[in-house]
């Protein structure tokens, strides 16, 4: 049963359910329409309950009147019936109980007159009859009959008297001044056409209930439409995210179930199209590190293959330069020398970007080392107006990096940054100190060089890292991507931020190695 209930969809599982509970709630209907069919006993037995109760009640306000009676030395109301004090004092405390019973009539019986006194609180035409003569005609000789009884045998009386369309109900205590027996209380409370008087309430709870069976059953109805109008929409999402990651599913007027499942969707495209675009962003590194790769086979096979001519040309200048007495002729040679010293240069720079990087590390408070970078550029920087500042925080750790190719990094930033400011000057601000830290440990170092140079384009800067591209009219173009890729190798990255005519930002973060962190003591 189970497994076959499991095959169907969901659609015919709410369906089955809510003919369930359709079901359900019609036996409930019927089974309470049949409670509410009560029997006459029932309703004779409660109604004599509560009127038995009422009866005592009025036979205990007697007792006390009897006893505030007895302190003042008079006689009892029910020993002097034909007093017109003793009628209106049984009056007033039948009046006083029987305010609060719904519908009952009662009074006093005196064994002294044999006569029914302290009637009050009639339900039939003619209210407010106060005395034993106004009592109904049809009811008196029955309630006299009760009362009389109860005074007699000293037991209390209930009695249903049947009438052509209605029942009556008489209940009466006895009552006694010590041993001797003084009268009695009686009640009275008619029920008219029983058991057809709460028919109306019967058809009523009927309604009520099966107005309320159809409105669950049009609630299911509701419910399976709306998830049906929610799944189709969901589906139409997902077809759509197929095709486009950016897509998304707008279910704000939907149930709270079906937009957190839209809002679930959308977070999952979001975190597929991150993971797509990261998932590039590596393979477009890979791709550029297997670019560099090759070019740097192809150029460390040039660089090799210029070199020896190169120094072949350099040694046969130099000897033309001491030959020669033209100086015309030596100024040329002095010139082709240069020249010829700088595609050196650049020769030995393309062996160092096509070498693999081995970096021996070693613990160096950077600090020092870009003073140290610093002081070599303090000439060159002097003469071209250029001047330094620096600030470097107190609680610089040192970190493990390769001494020569930071150094390396360090100069060739400060380089650019002395020829971005030109002629005119400037001001070149170098900071170092630790980054935000995460779990309460420093995890990396943070420098910045930033110079009030020209600046450079965004176009430029996105390709700053470019092997070979270069915004100098003379530069090789290796410079920063040398850097760049020194910097990757020990772990860190490098970042440049620029505009024209507002002055260059580099920021290196190196990280900080746990060897590298102070032993901390308990």
């Amino acid at each position: 049963m189970t497994q076959t209930l499991s095959r169907l969809s969901f659609r015919w599982q709410i369906i089955l359910l809510g003919a369930l509970a359709a079901v359900l709630l019609l036996a409930v209907l019927i089974a309470i329409f049949a409670a509410l069919q009560y029997t006459k006993s029932a309703v004779l037995n409660g109604e004599t309950r509560n009127l038995s109760e009422t009866t005592r009640r009025l036979a205990r306000e007697y007792a006390g009147k009897a006893e505030f009676v007895h302190q003042t030395g008079e006689a009892l109301p029910l020993e002097n019936p034909t007093s017109e004090s003793s009628r209106q004092a049984l009056t007033l405390l039948s009046r006083v109980v029987l305010q609060s019973a719904d519908d009952v009539e009662g009074g006093y019986y005196a064994m002294a007159g044999d006569v029914l006194i302290g009637y009050s609180f009639p339900t039939q035409e003619g209210n407010q009859k106060m005395s034993e003569r106004d009592l109904p005609p049809e009811e008196s000789s029955e309630i006299l009959q009760a009362a009389r009884q109860a005074a007699l045998t000293h037991q209390p009386v209930e009695k249903v008297v049947t009438g052509p369309q209605d029942f009556v109900l008489i209940a009466a205590i006895p009552l006694s001044d010590g041993s001797k027996s003084v009268g009695s209380a009686w009640t009275l409370k008619r029920l008219p056409g029983l058991p057809g008087s709460n028919r109306f309430r019967t058809y009523l709870t009927a309604v009520v209930l099966g107005t309320a069976a159809l409105t669950c059953v049009i609630l299911t109805l509701l419910v399976i439409r709306n998830m049906q109008s929610g799944v189709r929409k969901i589906e139409g999402g997902l077809e759509r995210l197929e095709g486009n990651l950016t897509a998304r599913i707008s279910a704000d007027e939907d149930p709270d179930e079906i937009r957190r499942i839209a809002h679930a969707i959308n977070r999952l495209a979001a975190t597929l199209k991150e993971n797509s675009d990261r998932e590039k962003q590596i393979e477009g590194q890979l791709q550029h590190s297997e670019r560099l790769a090759a070019l740097g086979r192809l150029v460390a096979g040039v660089a090799h293959e210029v070199r020896n001519p190169l120094a072949t040309i350099r040694l046969r200048l130099q000897m033309c330069q001491q030959e020669v007495n033209d100086p015309d002729a030596q100024e040329s040679c002095a010139v082709a020398l240069a020249e010829i010293e700088r595609l050196d240069g650049m020769v030995n720079r393309l062996l160092n970007f096509a070498q693999p990087l081995q970096l021996h590390l070693e613990p160096t408070h950077i600090d020092h080392l870009i003073q140290q970078r610093l002081q070599n550029f303090r000439q060159i920087a002097g003469q071209q107006g250029v001047r330094f500042i620096t600030s470097f925080s107190e609680d610089l750790l040192p970190v493990s990096v390769d001494q020569n190719r930071m150094a390396q990094v360090f100069d060739n930033v400060i380089q650019n940054a002395i020829e971005a400011m030109g002629p005119s000057g400037g001001t070149l601000c170098v900071s170092a100190g630790l980054a935000p830290h995460t779990n309460g440990h420093p995890n990396k170092v943070c420098m910045e060089f930033n110079d009030t140079g020209r600046g450079i384009g965004p176009d430029a800067v996105r390709r700053i890292f470019e092997p070979f591209f270069t915004t100098k009219t003379s530069g090789t173009g290796l410079g920063l991507s040398i850097c760049h890729e020194l910097v990757r190798a020990h772990g860190g990255e490098i970042r440049v931020t620029s505009g024209e005519g507002h002055g260059t930002s580099i920021r290196i973060l190196l990280p900080v190695r746990e060897d590298d962190e102070p032993k901390r003591t308990t």
